[in-house]
């Protein structure tokens, strides 16, 4: 059950940080991790890849964002 619910919220994780464009510590947060280290562990054991695509997506996407 807890590897489903694991599961669960890698996928959302996924799609907060891809479409939502929050920064890691913001999604590890709102999916109840208090250890990022452990959030960005756990999520690259489920998705297969490091966590910095998304901070590098998402710091290159803020870019791209006219103010």
């Amino acid at each position: 059950m807890f590897n489903y619910y694991q599961h669960l919220r890698m996928k959302e994780a996924v799609i907060l940080l891809e479409n939502e464009k929050l920064s890691l510590s913001d999604v590890g947060y709102r999916l109840g991790f208090t250890n990022l280290s452990h959030f960005a562990r756990v999520i690259k054991e489920h998705e297969g890849v490091n966590t910095k695509r998304y901070t590098k997506a998402s710091s290159e996407n803020a870019k791209l964002i006219p103010r």
